[in-house]
């Protein structure tokens, strides 16, 4: 089941809408993820998606099972800080399944 995230500021303007793994995610966070998974520091566009992959996958699962709609992220519990996004603390998250 894709998963579809909406990402929203104070205003309600629609920031991110899609498909929760075409965030775009802070490069030094892909990298630390492939030297974990792989001892690969200059990580292959293969790494790159897999390591991509494993930190949304962390980041969703604490959201399994449950409505989401209009959290602020610096509300939530998991590590968001690998998205990149501008202040992304002050913006608001809603999945649809």
């Amino acid at each position: 089941m894709k998963i579809k995230l909406i990402i929203t500021n104070e205003n309600k303007d629609v920031v991110f809408r899609g498909n929760a793994y075409d965030l775009p995610v802070q490069y030094e966070e892909i990298k630390k993820k492939s030297i974990e998974l792989f001892d690969d520091d200059e990580p292959c566009i293969i790494h790159q998606s897999y390591a991509i992959q494993k930190l949304m996958d962390g980041f969703l699962k604490q959201f399994q099972g449950i409505d989401v709609h209009e959290v602020k992220f610096k509300d939530i519990q998991e590590d968001y800080r690998f998205i990149k996004l501008d202040h992304i603390e002050d913006l608001y998250l809603t999945i649809k399944r």
